[in-house]
């Protein structure tokens, strides 16, 4: 097999970047694809070669097999790099590739279909003698047939799409009577995800840790494993953090998962860099779970504690080469921990969040996997993962401290993010400890979730929006700014901030500004220095309250982001000082119910004429390929239905008008 000399990426944005980093230095052309949507993408712009293959919806361009495969043929390149997502683990894309003669940066079309299906993969890992979960596997099973089975399993069970892989089409049921709407929930988001709504059975083990082996194959039949990850702080069955080596996970546990893991790469005669998930429950007794054929997101962890390069290893053994890596000299050291930034927002129930990059910059003592830069745009048509923070410390307490650390260190300006839920999750005692499973979001949500005190962003934001506009762009002279016969007048100012609106008199003093209406106390600001920054933002440094900081200030379209120096959360504040009273009316009916994000509609739950109660839900939406669903604020009559099943919204666009009931 010859060596690979030029290799396109049939992915974007941060796994895009990131092959291009490991191909580059051994000498490999590489070349891009991109949607509409990502033609000024930083991968696009690193690559030597880059080639549209279509409009933003994934489906009409990076799932797109046929545009792929004629994009290698026109590039010239001799091999494709899936990454992870879109074509990665698509059976019929490996037979593409073999059958136009292109090498594939991964496994054979045939253990891709193996473990893609899981009822397949689970049958032949019992073969091979790996511990599986009991469960019920038919793909032409009835709902009745489903019901029975979840019956004979017992409840508690798992729903689990049969080719879905990323926690999408997976549902537990506690209940019998709560079967049928979780089915029909986890059937939809499966067809909606992977175009196939089949779906399998498994009894849930309760609370477990969700562990994972990472495996190396080449094609000359020698395979090793380079230990586990544990990733069991997930949320929705969607991985948050992730850790290398698990707390949970002793030397001998090691070795004996280590070796299930390898049992299934021979019986696969699999090849390339692969994962092999596992519950493991309290009792230290493991469970096979899945196979992931593909380079995972948090791969980054099992780089930093073995030194060894998994994506060059991959081009590597798809270029033929032996693997020269022996299970006895891969060594473990140190800790690491990875958060993934994603562009949701937790006070809202995490809802996909969208919008430009107005300030951006990761911490420089922490490996940050990225594809943002200030002036991009955060894009509805694809994941909500932004960027992957990962450090490394000597021990596990000193990993959860970096991670903490540098997630404070990190500006991201424009939309909210999961920043500092990621900082407290870092810093929890129990997380820690290292005593936990896959509930510990749940179990520890209060904490996690609580709302944070703005009063200095506020009040920062207040000054801001009062004077620095007015003195930027004034027509007197800045001495007579405020000036009155009589005595300087404070400058009425209507903000909201987190849901609330605020009527605020800021004045200025000998000490410098007073803010009032912020709560019971009166809010001073002393020695107020502001310089402006790059790209439109400014720095603030002052006295707030007799306590030093220094502050981000970002404005926007409506008012200006907010962010303390060493606090990962931005406030966004938005000036409502001159708008009409009738735009700010709060507390009354809303008769039109609006899209909160960009998404497609996938389900139109009711129609005109029928009576709602509050909660009942509208509308379901589908944004960065999760499922959210639009309720009703209040007891209400649908009036009018303006959208249809397919549908693709745009933020704040109608799609259900709603009358009085009286």
């Amino acid at each position: 097999m010859p060596r690979i000399k030029k290799l396109l990426i049939a992915n974007r944005n941060e796994i895009a970047r990131r092959i291009l980093r490991a191909a580059k230095p051994m000498g490999i052309a590489t070349v891009a694809v991109y949607s509409e949507a990502d033609e000024k993408a930083m991968h696009v712009q690193e690559a030597d070669e880059a080639y549209c293959i279509g409009p933003a919806p994934s489906l009409e361009s990076y799932l797109r097999i046929d545009k792929l495969i004629e994009t290698v043929l026109k590039a010239g390149a001799d091999a494709i790099h899936p990454g992870y997502g879109f074509v990665s683990e698509s059976p019929a894309f490996a037979q593409a590739c073999v059958d136009a003669g292109i090498t594939l940066v991964g496994p054979t079309p045939q253990a891709i279909a193996d473990m893609a299906d899981k009822a397949r993969a689970k049958e032949i890992a019992q073969q091979a003698g790996l511990p599986c979960i009991p469960g019920f596997s038919e793909p032409n099973a009835s709902v009745t047939d489903l019901m029975a089975a979840a019956q004979r399993i017992g409840y508690p069970v798992m729903i689990k799409a049969l080719a879905g892989g990323g926690g999408r089409g997976m549902r537990l049921v506690m209940t019998e009577s709560e079967f049928a709407s979780q089915l029909h929930s986890a059937q939809l988001e499966a067809k909606n995800a992977f175009n196939d709504d089949r779906v399998m059975l498994e009894k849930a083990i309760i609370n477990p840790r969700h562990i994972e082996i990472q495996v190396l194959a080449d094609t000359h039949g020698h395979a090793v494993h380079l230990g586990e990850r544990d990733c069991s702080v997930q949320r929705r069955h969607q991985k948050i953090v992730e850790e290398a080596p698990s707390p949970a996970v002793d030397a001998e546990l090691r070795a004996r998962m280590g070796e299930a893991a390898l049992k299934l790469v021979h019986a696969t005669h699999y090849v390339g860099a692969g994962t092999v998930e596992f519950l493991l429950d309290s009792n230290g007794d493991f469970y096979f779970i899945e196979m992931n054929t593909r380079l995972q997101v948090e791969h980054g962890v099992t780089e930093a504690i073995t030194g060894i390069d998994l994506v060059q290893w991959q081009l590597r053994i798809a270029s033929g080469e032996h693997l020269t890596l022996q299970q006895e000299q891969i060594v473990f050291n140190g800790h690491a921990i990875q958060g993934r930034l994603c562009a949701e927002d937790p006070a809202r129930d995490f809802m996909p969040q969208t919008g430009p990059v107005l300030a951006w910059s990761p911490d420089a003592n922490s490996r940050c996997d990225h594809a943002l830069q200030t002036g991009g745009e955060v894009s509805p048509w694809y994941d909500s993962l932004l960027a992957k923070v990962i450090v490394h410390g000597d021990h596990r307490l000193s990993a959860c401290e970096k991670l903490a650390d540098s997630l404070k260190r990190t500006v991201l300006i424009g939309f909210e993010h999961n920043a500092l839920y990621l900082q407290r999750i870092a810093s929890h005692p129990v997380f820690q400890g290292g005593d936990f499973g896959t509930g510990f979001l749940a179990q520890h949500a209060d904490e996690l979730l609580k709302p944070q005190h703005f009063l200095p962003e506020c009040a920062v934001a207040a000054v801001f929006l009062a004077y620095v506009p007015r003195l930027k762009h004034c027509a007197w002279p800045i001495p007579l700014t405020g000036f009155s016969s009589t005595r300087a007048l404070p400058q009425p100012l209507k903000i909201k901030a987190r849901g609330t609106t605020l009527n605020l008199k800021v004045g200025r003093s000998v000490q410098g500004y007073v803010i009032e209406g912020l709560g019971d106390e009166t809010v001073v600001i002393e020695h107020w220095n502001c310089n402006d920054m790059a790209k439109g933002s400014f720095t603030i440094k002052a006295m707030v309250q007799g306590l030093s900081a220094q502050y981000t200030l970002t404005p926007s379209s409506s008012g200006v982001w907010v962010q303390q120096w060493l606090n990962p959360q931005a406030l966004h504040v938005d000036d409502e000082t001159l708008l009409s009273a009738s735009a700010l009316a709060e507390g009354v009916f809303q008769p039109l119910v609006s899209s909160p994000m960009n998404g497609k509609v996938t389900q139109v739950l009711v129609q005109p004429g029928q009576q709602v109660e509050a909660g009942t839900v509208l509308v379901c939406l589908e944004a960065m390929k999760m499922e959210h669903r639009i309720t009703a604020k209040s007891a209400a009559v649908v009036e009018q239905v303006h959208i249809r099943v397919g549908d693709q919204m745009k933020q704040k666009q109608a799609m259900v008008q709603l009358g009085q009931i009286l």
